[in-house]
């Protein structure tokens, strides 16, 4: 073989000569003497070329022989490496030269095989020539992503290099010393060792000050991105240097002179404190001027020729910020400031600065949601000034804001739609088609949240102007407008049935276009054909669904994960539909699921070259790529990515979420699919992506209630055979994500389907999981869960005792909430007592704090109340620690806590009456506000209900004459009819009651007559009202003389509904 030849073909311009020197090499290649002659080239070849490639070999072919070679050859390798770096004076031959100790160093500086290397390099890096130093420099580099954890005992040195390299004269040599000080972070886990490298961050702050002084921006990037590796050592001090580095970030973010990418790339200082440690930003007061500089940027103008989707711009990077820092900090940091910029702004007389009023609001409505609802009335003043300016720019971001609020602010957005949709109606009419879009976008979303009701006034101009939109528009603007017609016709219901003439051929006529620049327009039509099927209902749909299902099918077949992904959208909205109905697409409908959830994802496949993981065409690396020499040991080990194609999980999740919809539409009907769609749901509750599990672990309870439907329980009660494979397939799948899944909207799923198949199977058929179900929730309530730890903030015990609401996942708390009364009456008063007791009282209890925010106290009162109800007298040896607190929470500003606190406190006088009696007088108290709030019907009925058990309980300790006037008032029930049976029960109570009734006779009329309402109250159970004709029917035979007026003055509805319950 003529080396020199090949080596020069490696290099030729032909592909075919290319080809065939690369193969001639990977030949010879597994011979060692290849070594010695590549060696040879890299040392005499007069063309650096040669040289170059020679090294470039050499990196990529010396593993697979070095363990082979004997120590005589490493030590001959090594020292001509090491004096060949030292000669050479072209820099990519120098490069490859250091790439190459690196690689050799990998394999024998851990075993110690290269005695001297380190000090060797310690010296280069103060060598003369600028060129060894950042050679040195780049050999520490690549050393330390790999094995740094064998240089730690040179960490001191390291230290003192990076030291004077980051002061080095040399530009070139500072880059690489960043680059170095990068790669070095990860490996400081000591604390001795952390504390040496404390110097370089404000080292690290002067090169980048020093950079940008001097116009270097290329040095000032690396050091950005230096800084997120700095911020990421677990080490107190490093607070101290946030406020220089904030300082310096945003001023270089506000540096117009700069490069966007420079600008962009400093800003993520501010991103990543703000999702790591945003207490710090807070604690430090740095969120104001942070916020300050990021309102301003946002009315920077973007550049010529913009392209608003993928080119970048001060205002997009700045929003960006600012929605980082209103999702990962309270409301209360954020929320004013920005609030305070965009009143101002939209007054300003420059079109930009007035578009930026309306982006703020854009991007701090679903992170600071609830302070935007608080403060809904300005927030609004602002939006409806941007929709009626003359300018399109400040039009498209106020239609966009709005919007966002409507999705964000639900549901007392809703209240203010008489005076937000005409002013979106007019900007539909906007020329600009951007406006157009944005406005298409806002109605999208109110639509999606109206009622019927609301939106009946304004259909007809909407679906005209929607329908104009969707044929003429552009593409872009068509697409909104059909998610628009989508949620209009999913809020209207059967209103929308007047339109379907209209809209179905348009519709139509989008799920049978073929041309890939419609595929994703078809997508959002055949959304809106499935929301309009379940809207109209079954006999108006029926007479369309075989062209819909026709048309739907063909698309199934076109290779487009997201079409698949709406079709089987489509498929479950028809299933909803026709219900039993849908049988006759059931089938193929059911493998169309199992074939995208056994779609290839490109999770793992193979290369080019049949080694290795090779990345599927559009599929986004979930890892970086090794070089090619970075095999293992033996050198036949392939290079290993990870590479998921995103569209193929949205569908595997759609998949997985309508083999629920299937089994809960079709019953027992979907009996012949039960055990493949079982096996296929455990196979995607294993899946590694969050939102494939989660729609799993919502599939998995409905299968379960279809097949029970499908196979009932024995006369015993004892569940069928099918529906015990159900639970002993489905509950150590869900039972295992409390314990091992991290993503809080998986494991909420979890619990919830766990809730379900107790509440379906009972204890006996749960009976081996109840324990794991037990201690899980146990654990959630403590916040141990792996889905409920924050590994990436590091903070101390005194800010770690105070978190940020936003670090509470109520969705979660509330889940578990609704198990442990469905646990309670699955196990019985006794059994569960002992669970409770050991295991869910005092995490319970500390939910209750006021550190913990109201949804989360709220919920949790309510589960305890619906605990105690089963538990019964067992509840009375928590009242004295729990009393308290719902005093407290009965003064709550929010509703929702001062009624669960107050069916709290009336189920505690109702199951512990004799620990509720000296505190009757100040409950008394505290619930006579709610009673006559008239504001809050739910609130009221839940004070209500609280009277009616104390009434039910302990009647003759309560002052009688006072107290059941002001009941009285609070009648008829107005929302929460499940305290009809305490309220309307204890008023039956006492006037059949030979002790009461005498001390209520004066009432009985008005008595009478809140009975006689509610048994024309059809949300009033049956029971109840037989418990009133009943009582009514005592009255009237002990009292017929003063009873026969009373009745006779009802209403005739009323008179016959209460003798049809008396009998």
């Amino acid at each position: 073989m003529n080396l020199d030849a090949v080596l020069a073909g490696c290099s030729s311009n032909d592909n075919v000569v290319r080809k065939q020197a690369e193969q001639t090499i990977t030949a010879a290649a597994k011979s060692p003497e290849i070594l010695s002659q590549l060696m040879q080239r890299l040392q005499s070849a007069e063309q650096p070329q040669v040289r170059q490639l020679s090294g470039v070999l050499l990196r990529k072919h010396l593993r697979s022989h070095w363990r082979r070679l004997p120590a005589s050859a490493h030590k001959q390798i090594q020292t001509a490496l090491q004096q060949q770096l030292v000669q050479e004076s072209v820099e990519p031959v120098r490069r490859a030269v250091a790439e190459l100790i690196a690689s050799i160093a990998r394999l024998t500086v851990p075993n110690r095989e290269w005695p001297g290397l380190l000090e060797w390099l310690h010296q280069l890096s103060a060598a003369a020539s600028e060129h060894h130093r950042q050679a040195a420099l780049q050999i520490f580099s690549s050393l330390t992503e790999v094995i740094g954890e064998h240089l730690q005992e040179s960490f001191p040195v390291l230290q003192q290099v990076f030291l004077a390299s980051l002061k080095d004269s040399s530009v070139e040599v500072r880059r690489t010393a960043l680059e170095a000080v990068s790669a070095m972070m990860p490996w400081l886990d000591d604390e001795h060792h952390i504390a040496l490298f404390k110097d370089l961050v404000p080292l690290t702050i002067q090169v980048t000050q020093h950079a940008l002084q001097s116009g270097d921006e290329i040095t000032a990037v690396l050091a950005f991105e230096t800084f997120l590796d700095l911020l990421e050592v677990p080490a107190s001090w490093v607070g101290a240097f946030f406020p220089a580095l904030v300082k310096l970030s945003v001023e270089t973010a506000s540096n117009t002179q700069l490069e966007l990418n420079t600008r962009e790339q400093a800003l993520q200082v501010v991103n990543w404190l703000a999702q790591f440690k945003p207490k710090q930003l807070t604690k430090q007061q740095l969120v104001k001027p942070i916020l300050e500089s990021l309102c301003k940027l946002c009315a920077e103008p973007d550049p010529e020729d913009h392209d608003q989707d993928d080119q970048l711009s001060a205002s997009k990077f700045a929003s960006q910020a600012i929605d980082t820092l209103a999702l990962n900090l309270q409301n209360k940091w954020v929320f004013p400031h920005c609030l305070a910029f965009a009143k101002d702004a939209i007054q300003s007389g420059d079109s930009n600065v007035r578009a930026a009023a309306c982006t703020v609001l854009v991007v701090v409505a679903e992170g600071c949601c609830d302070a935007c609802t608080s403060h809904l009335s300005d927030v609004l003043q602002v939006v409806v000034r941007g929709l009626q300016d003359p300018e399109a720019l400040v039009r498209g971001q106020a239609a966009f804001a709005l919007g966002q609020l409507a999705e964000y602010c639900q549901p007392d957005i809703n209240e203010h739609y008489k005076e937000l949709l005409p002013g979106v109606f007019h900007v539909m009419h906007d020329p600009t088609p951007q406006v157009q879009q944005q406005a298409c976008y806002a109605l999208d979303a109110f639509c999606e949240n109206l009622g019927p009701d609301e939106l009946q006034g304004y259909l007809e101009a909407l679906m005209a102007k929607l329908l104009e939109v969707v044929r003429t528009g552009n593409s872009e603007t068509q697409y909104s407008a059909l998610g628009a017609i989508a949620s209009a016709a999913n809020a209207a219901g059967t209103s929308f049935q007047p339109y379907v003439p209209a809209v179905y051929p348009v519709l139509q006529q989008y799920m049978e276009a073929t041309d890939s620049s419609m595929l994703k327009r078809r997508c959002r039509a055949t959304e809106a054909m499935g929301l309009m099927a379940t809207a109209i209902g079954k006999q108006a749909v029926t007479p369309m669904v075989p062209h819909i299902m026709q048309a739907a099918l063909k698309g199934m077949s076109i290779d487009d994960s997201e079409l698949r992904e709406y079709t089987h959208g489509l498929f479950g909205s028809i299933a909803a539909a026709l219900k039993q109905d849908f049988q006759p697409y059931l089938a193929t409908c059911v493998s169309a699921a199992l074939a995208s959830c056994n779609q290839d994802d490109g999770t793992f496949g193979e290369d080019a070259d049949g080694g290795g993981l090779a990345a599927s065409p559009g599929s986004v690396s979930l890892g970086e790529d090794s070089s090619e020499d970075e095999d293992d040991e033996d050198g036949d080990a392939a290079e290993h990515r990870m590479n998921v194609r995103t569209g193929v999980l949205d569908e595997k999740a759609s998949a997985s979420q309508v083999l629920g919809s299937y089994p809960e539409h079709t019953g027992a009907l979907y009996a012949p699919h039960i055990e493949e769609t079982l096996n296929m749901l455990i196979k995607m509750g294993n899946y590694f992506h969050c939102q494939v599990r989660e729609q799993a672990y919502t599939s998995l309870p409905l299968l379960f209630t279809a097949t029970h439907q499908a196979f009932p329980a024995q006369p015993s009660g004892e569940v069928s055979r099918q529906v015990q494979h159900i639970v002993d397939s489905a509950l150590p799948l869900l039972l295992k994500a409390f314990d091992t899944d991290d993503d809080k909207e998986a494991v909420t799923a979890a619990v919830l389907g766990c809730g379900v198949i107790l509440t379906g199977a009972g204890a006996q058929s749960c009976q081996k999981y109840m324990e794991a179900m037990a201690t899980g929730s146990s654990m959630i309530l403590n916040g141990g869960a792996p889905c409920q730890q924050i590994d990436s903030e590091e903070e101390d015990e005194q800010e770690a005792e105070a978190e940020d609401d936003d670090t509470y996942d109520e969705e979660l708390l509330g889940a578990v909430a609704e198990l442990l009364p469905i646990m309670a009456t699955a196990l019985g008063p006794q059994t569960y007592g002992a669970v409770f007791q050991q295991l869910v009282f005092q995490p319970l209890l500390k939910r209750f704090q006021p550190g913990q925010p109201d949804g989360v106290r709220s919920t949790m009162i309510g589960a305890l109340a619906e605990v105690s109800s089963t538990l019964g007298p067992n509840t009375a040896q928590y009242v004295a620690k729990v009393l308290p607190i719902l005093f407290r929470e009965l003064r709550c500003e929010d509703g929702g806590n001062r009624r669960n606190a107050a069916f709290c406190a009336g189920v505690f006088c109702q199951h512990a009456p004799e620990q509720m009696q000296a505190q009757l007088g100040q409950l008394l108290q505290a619930l006579h506000p709610l009673i006559q709030d008239s504001a809050n019907p739910a609130t009221r009925d839940n004070a209500a209900g609280a009277v009616g058990r104390m009434l039910s309980s302990m009647p003759l300790q309560l002052p009688l004459d006072h107290v059941l006037p002001v009941l009285l008032t609070a009648l008829p029930l107005q929302e929460d009819f499940q305290e009809a049976g305490p309220v309307y029960g204890a008023l039956c109570g006492l006037v059949t009651n030979a002790e009461t009734a005498p001390k209520v006779a004066n009432l009985v009329p008005q008595i009478v007559q809140a009975l006689a309402e509610a048994c024309i109250t059809e949300e009033v159970s049956d029971d109840t009202k037989r418990h009133i004709g009943q009582t009514i029917a005592h009255l009237s035979q002990q009292y017929s003389a003063q009873m026969q007026p009373l009745l006779s003055a009802l209403p005739p509805e009323q008179q016959t509904a209460i003798a049809a319950y008396a009998a």
